[in-house]
This record gives C-alpha cells, structure tokens and sequence, in this order.
C-alpha cells in the first residue's frame, strides 16, 4: 500500500470518528431537553376571585347645614365598631375590698391593767413595734424598781405578734407563766413585767 493510499485511509478514519461524536453529543442533548419537560410540573390555572360581597344599603339621611342627620325611624349606623368589652380578671383573695387580713386591719395597743407607777387604764400603741423599760428611750417607759433598762418588747412579725424578754433579772410573764425568749400573743393577753400588768388588746 502506498503512502498516499494511508494518508486518505486515516483521513477518512478521522472523519467517520467526527460524526460519530457529532451523532452521540446531539442525541444525549435531546435526552436532556426531553427529560427536563417531563420534570417541570405543568403550571396550574389561578383560581377566579371571590365576587365582592353587596354592601348592605346606606340609611337614608337629612343633610341639615353641614352635618347629616340619619332621618326619623331609621337607624344610625355606628362611625366605629364597638369593642367587646375585656372581662376583669378575678381580684385575688388580698386585693378584694371585702377580705381584709386580721393583721392588717387591727390596731395593737397595751392597756395598763394594773401598775404601782402607771395610771389604770393608760394605752400605749405599739403598732411599730414597742420596748417596755426603765430607760427613757423605751417606748413604754416604767419607774418600777423590779424592771430592767431594757426589759421587754412587743413586734411583729408576719401577720403575729410576740412579745420576748431581753434577758432581764426579774423575768417577763405571759398569763402568769414566765417566758424564755419570744412568746406569740393573743387577744387579752396579760403581760406582767416587774409590778406593772399590760393587757394586750387589738
């Protein structure tokens, strides 16, 4: 075989290989077109907007100067739309007027039932707190030689009251009984301190 004989043999080799990659390449972009339609979902119609709904027919009005009056038997219209009223929350047991604590609402006061140095009947108000002494800083202040500088106080605390002996020589009474520290009291409760008897009252 001569040499031009394999020049034209590879020439033509060449260009059967170039169609037939001219042949695969369009075939395989159809391939993709086809499969991009069949993925891509049809668009679906809007559906139609609702008809307006009538309004309903304005009430007949007298127009008298500037302003509009609705006329007789007919009624107005109102300019705004009423709002529903919020119900209240229910007041708790502290907030309503009716329910009142005990603590609150009393008045402590000490009564002088019976003293060698204090007139019968003297009331002290002790509704911040109270120190009963010989001291003239005390709050209930008591001449007696058997009480101490500092011998007693009443305070409160929560919604009660005590009344505790600040360590005095003769002791602090409560009903007859002689106390140690701090002793809750109550209505009509005698507090005897040296020869002076306190009557507690609310």
């Amino acid at each position: 075989m001569t040499e031009t004989g394999l020049i034209i043999g590879q020439a033509v080799f060449l260009l059967l290989l170039y169609l037939f990659i001219a042949f695969v390449v369009r075939a395989s972009t159809r391939a993709l077109k086809s499969s991009e339609l069949e993925m891509t979902p049809p668009k679906q119609p809007e559906p139609p907007a609702p008809a307006p709904m009538p309004s309903a027919p304005a009430a007949p009005t007298e127009v008298v100067g500037a302003a509009a009056v609705a006329a007789p038997g007919a009624e107005a219209a109102p300019r705004w739309g009423r709002r529903k009223a919020r119900p209240e929350p229910p007041l708790s047991e502290s907030a309503r007027p009716e329910v009142v604590h005990a603590a609150a609402a009393a008045e402590p006061h000490l009564v002088v039932s019976r003293s060698s140095t204090l007139p019968v009947g003297t009331t002290y108000d002790v509704a911040g707190g109270a120190t009963i002494g010989r001291s003239r800083g005390s709050r209930i202040p008591i001449t007696d030689q058997f009480i101490s500088t500092s011998h007693a106080r009443v305070f409160r605390k929560g919604h009660f009251w005590f009344v505790e002996d600040l360590g005095s020589l003769n002791g602090t009474y409560v009903n007859g009984r002689r106390i140690s520290g701090e002793q809750q009291l109550h209505l009509r409760d005698e507090i005897r301190v040296g020869e002076t008897v306190l009557r507690w009252e609310e």
